[in-house]
């Protein structure tokens, strides 16, 4: 029988003001900001280097009695850390903590953005313009982890892990990204359980994660981001999530997909449903997502400009 981890030391916690030494920098602990199963993230301030004054998430991971689990972190930094995209979050230092207990904590520095695309949404202060822009950075960092040389799957796209600031909107949260590579071998193992398993979110699943769910060997490919990205612009759009609440997350996807009306609603209407598709295959790459969006966009501003007589 194999033993059990010991999970004595799977936690982490900084005193308020602490300093922790990344590989460049010094930085001390402002606030706690959250915990998931994995990681624990704290607001700091760096207090050295060109950097010193300015505010940054510190991600330390916690879950350090599964080396699966630690891989899977280091392979999200070096996703980051490879993707330079101004619409994807930015790593600026990570680092070793060296806790007391002679425990190893990683952890990685990584820009701070305090504003989702889900306050956007429950304070109701999103409208169809800046839905559309919201879509264009994110469609364009999609892209971005599509054509990389390692193609890059994402799928954990809501609304919680877009982030929003006045120079637009940033993909962020890249704990179930994967290679499309490691899909396609022979041997697919996920190091997910728990409340991440079977690496989707509840309210954002794609036809492929569920069917994984149940036959750990089926095909993830980028079409998923797609599926996943097209319920979040939907409810960017209209306010509404279109997939029905499941009782369990293996449970069949139920779309309920209202007219956009208004301006411009039917051709948005009519690329959310090409992104919405059952069969991946039936759904547009990103790219060209991007185009039909730009024209969109380029007709939803000349209409406004006609309306007040104002650029936007």
């Amino acid at each position: 029988m194999t033993p059990l981890p010991n999970t004595s030391h799977d936690h982490f916690f900084l005193k308020h003001l602490q300093s922790v030494k990344a590989k460049s920098e010094w930085y001390y602990n402002q606030r706690f900001l959250g915990r998931g199963g994995n990681g624990t993230a704290f607001l700091v301030t760096c207090s050295s280097g060109p950097n010193i004054g300015m505010q940054f998430v510190l991600k330390v991971f916690h879950k350090i009695s599964e080396p699966s689990r630690r891989n899977a972190f280091l392979a999200e930094i070096g996703h980051l850390r490879s993707l330079d995209h101004p619409a994807i979050t930015k790593i600026f230092d990570e680092g070793i903590f060296n806790a007391e207990t002679g425990m190893k904590y990683p952890f990685a520095v990584i820009e701070f953005v305090p504003v989702t695309a889900r306050t956007l949404l429950i304070s109701k202060l999103i409208d169809r313009l800046q839905a559309m822009r919201i879509a264009l950075n994110c469609l364009s960092a999609i892209h971005c982890m599509h054509t990389a040389p390692k193609p890059l799957i994402h799928r954990d796209i809501k609304p919680e892990n877009i982030l929003i600031s006045e120079m637009g909107a940033k993909l962020a949260d890249f704990g179930l990204v994967k290679a499309l590579a490691d899909f396609q071998a022979e041997d697919i193992v996920d190091a997910i359980e728990g409340t991440q398993w079977p690496g989707m979110p509840l309210r954002y699943r794609t036809p492929e994660l569920v069917e994984r769910a149940h036959k750990a060997a089926t095909l993830i490919t980028p079409k998923s981001d797609i599926y996943q990205f097209g319920t979040v612009f939907y409810e960017l759009l209209t306010g509404f999530n279109p997939q029905r609440q499941p009782i369990d997350v293996k449970d069949p996807i139920v779309l309920e997909l209202r007219e956009i009306k208004g301006n411009q609603g039917h051709e948005l209407g009519l690329l959310i449903k090409q992104m919405l598709a059952e069969k991946p295959s039936n759904r547009p790459p990103a790219k060209y997502c991007l185009n039909q969006l730009n024209k969109i966009h380029q007709a939803y501003c000349a209409s406004l400009f006609d309306i007040t007589g104002q650029f936007v």
